[in-house]
């Protein structure tokens, strides 16, 4: 409460200083700024935001802490060869890992848009290049949309409060595919706005490739996103005539949405048949949108991993019903809330609601599209903490709380340079209560990422380098941070990880005699320890 009380405080008297005699010449030097700021702040916020997301992330070269993210980077080592998918590994039961197909071949169970950007990186070796390059260009364009909507100054904070909210610090500096979509999102709010200021084609052509490589990253988000978007579209084509730029647009579009079908048949072998689909029969037949669970089968009978997540998202879907709906509902709002306005940062919550009166026609635009993100998955089962479904949204509410800080400080300040000067020192503040929160996500970071990390230098300290382990997890840990693992390439990987089931192993030592053999007991401590089998 103190700390909230002292950053509301802080962000007071910032709004107020400007309103002194004395802070005149400040305000005259902040305005020498503003060209400066205008035609470099798009590369500087870029350039920060990545290194400051790179220091949150805790390592030189990150690797995945969950599920979802090994699964994207094992897909993009499979494109870094050039091939859709790789062979379903000998007994397929030893190598099934939460979100990826394990037969009938080896690949993610996500649409590839996301893995096919980070292919680049798997290509140069660092896998962090392509997570830290998108948050780079979703800054700069963070700041120079809100610029153009409103002034450089405003951009500045609204840049600060994306990059230091909680749910940023959280996610962004991870390999999930709402990286993608955020930076797909903000680039075609800023081709929609060139195109209609110039009415030049390439820019919707670009505004349908846009939305087409969402497509195939997160279908549900980017239509979502495309509906706001297609209806102005559409309004204006059928004002002005120009078809023909329609229709090229459209060809884009679906060009790259034929990805898709292809995408489908290499990977299920049907055309019509997504791998998330397959994935879903295969091991979680209820993971649909809906309120009423699906009660069949998996149709694989999977690993003790794999068995103890469908316990854990099949509770979560059970409690997925209409009738608690309006819970649901003040749940996730609650939860997203936090995500953005915990500790310090809780004053600009009043911000945010006086920028909603305040902002722009095209900034509601933003605002009407971030509420259709939230309302599309309501009817999708999730824990109400894991708001990383929400990071799209992030910009805008960092837009519309600045432009309700803008707001107030030129009443306050009652000039514009006074406005001007309060924002630069609201901005100030904001980055200075932002420090012991950018060193505590580095911390969660690095302890979400221990166990991997000592499990990885085991490995590397293994008498073997050419070998096959046997991992037996504990049911009393989370069943997040699976080791198990899929290979683009099984067999030059020089260490299998696979799962232990028990008498079965021996048939996968007989089908690979030259590997040596090892056991992880992940019950017998945190971290676990490599033996040698007897």
């Amino acid at each position: 409460m103190m700390l909230v009380l002292a950053a509301f405080v802080g962000l007071l008297l910032a709004l107020l200083a400007p309103r002194h005699a004395a802070s005149e010449p400040l305000a005259r030097r902040i305005e020498r700024w503003e060209a400066p700021l205008r035609h470099s702040g798009p590369w500087v916020v870029a350039v920060i935001s990545m290194l400051v997301v790179w220091f949150t992330w805790d390592a030189l070269s990150p690797i995945p802490k969950v599920h979802d993210e090994s699964s994207y980077l094992l897909q993009a080592d499979i494109f870094a060869q050039l091939r859709w998918t790789a062979p379903s590994p000998p007994i397929a039961d030893f190598f099934e890992q939460p979100h990826v197909l394990v037969a009938p071949a080896v690949a993610s169970k996500y649409p590839p848009g996301h893995a096919l950007l980070l292919t680049l990186g798997s290509l140069a070796g660092f896998p962090a290049l392509i997570p830290l390059l998108l948050t780079g260009v979703t800054a700069a364009l963070i700041f120079a949309l809100a610029t153009r909507l409103t002034n450089p100054w405003t951009a500045l904070l609204a840049w600060l409060i994306w990059l230091t909210a909680p749910l940023v610090l959280r996610f962004q500096p991870s390999y999930f595919s709402q990286l993608t979509t955020t930076a797909l999102v903000l680039a075609s709010w800023w081709l929609l706005l060139d195109w209609r200021e110039t009415r030049r084609r390439r820019w919707l052509l670009l505004l349908a490739l846009a939305i087409g490589w969402g497509a195939i990253t997160r279908p549900l988000t980017m239509l979502v996103f495309a509906i706001p978007l297609g209806v102005v579209v559409v309004r204006d084509v059928v004002r002005l005539g120009h078809w023909r730029d329609f229709a090229l647009a459209c060809a884009v579009g679906v060009a790259v949405l034929s990805i898709l079908p292809l995408w489908n048949a290499r990977t299920t072998g049907d055309w019509r048949v997504s791998p998330i689909e397959r994935y879903r029969l295969d091991y979680l037949p209820f993971d649909k949108i809906g309120f009423t669970p699906d009660t069949s089968a998996p149709r694989r009978a999977a690993s003790p991993l794999l068995k103890a997540l469908y316990s854990e998202y099949l509770g979560l879907r059970k409690r997925q019903r209409l009738v608690a709906l309006p819970l649901i509902i003040a749940d996730r709002t609650v939860q997203v809330a936090i995500a953005l306005f915990q500790g310090a940062r809780l004053p600009l919550l009043l911000f945010a609601i006086a920028g909603l009166f305040l902002a722009s026609t095209a900034v509601r635009f933003g605002v009407a599209s971030a509420l259709l993100l939230f309302l599309a998955h309501l009817p999708y089962a999730h824990g109400a903490t894991w708001t990383v479904y929400y990071l799209e949204a992030v910009p805008v509410v960092a837009a519309v709380a600045a432009i309700g800080v803008w707001g107030v400080a030129r009443r306050l300040a009652a000039s514009e340079p006074g406005a001007r000067a309060a924002l630069v020192l609201a901005s100030i503040a904001i980055a200075a209560f932002a420090v012991p929160d950018v060193a505590r996500w580095r911390l969660d970071h690095r302890m979400r990422s221990a166990f991997h990390r000592q499990f990885s230098e085991q490995l590397r300290r293994l008498p073997s380098r050419h070998a096959i382990v046997f991992v037996r997890y504990s049911p009393r840990l989370a069943p997040h941070g699976a080791v198990v693992t899929n290979y683009a390439n099984l067999a030059a990987a020089p260490v299998w990880v696979v799962h232990d089931l028990g008498p079965r192993n021996e048939e996968l030592r007989r089908l690979a005699p030259d590997r040596a053999s090892f056991d992880f007991d992940e019950d017998r401590m945190v971290g676990g320890r490599l033996e040698r089998d007897r």
